[in-house]
């Protein structure tokens, strides 16, 4: 009895932090939509939380998002190379080797999409696939306005 007690009481927790994972997850996505309505991610990806800045909403809107996807490097390259056109983005420079980089502009931002795999060992997910890392930062090319911001500064003396 006390065994049987055990297994539900863990099979209960595990279901608990996966559906809580999940809920997660869909949260996250949900505000980040809402917040970059106008830059798609892919529907299977996962946003990795301590890697992601935003700052702003909508077409104001500048930062980091991390993501860890199911796709290919190659699926991914398709993926952001049509939804962001597709979006209203314009894909103004790209690099692909080892690693694959985006440059889009729209308005008066740009955003970079970086996609790398991991190494063979890392990114390694629970069912046995390969995880592919993607960092997409976007900024107002305007955002800073000073090119030597510390000119006449004076460190306080002691």
């Amino acid at each position: 009895m006390t065994r049987a007690c055990a297994v539900i009481l863990l099979l209960g927790v595990l279901t608990g932090c996966s559906t809580l994972s999940d809920r997660y997850q869909d949260d996250t996505k949900l505000i980040i939509s809402y917040l970059l309505y106008d830059l798609p991610l892919p529907e299977s990806s996962e946003i990795q939380k301590s890697q992601t800045v935003i700052l702003g909403t909508g077409a104001g809107w500048a930062g980091r998002i991390a993501l860890s996807a199911g796709q290919s490097p190659a699926e991914l390259l398709k993926y952001f190379s049509t939804s962001t056109v597709g979006s209203g983005w314009t894909m103004t420079a790209s690099t692909v080797s080892d690693q694959i980089i985006l440059v889009f502009e729209k308005e008066s931002r740009v955003a970079t999409i970086e996609i790398f795999r991991n190494s063979f060992l890392e990114g390694v997910s629970m069912f046995g696939g390969r995880e592919t890392d993607v960092t997409i930062s976007v900024h107002h090319p305007n955002a800073i306005q000073s090119q030597s911001p510390f000119d006449g500064y004076q460190a306080p003396t002691r």
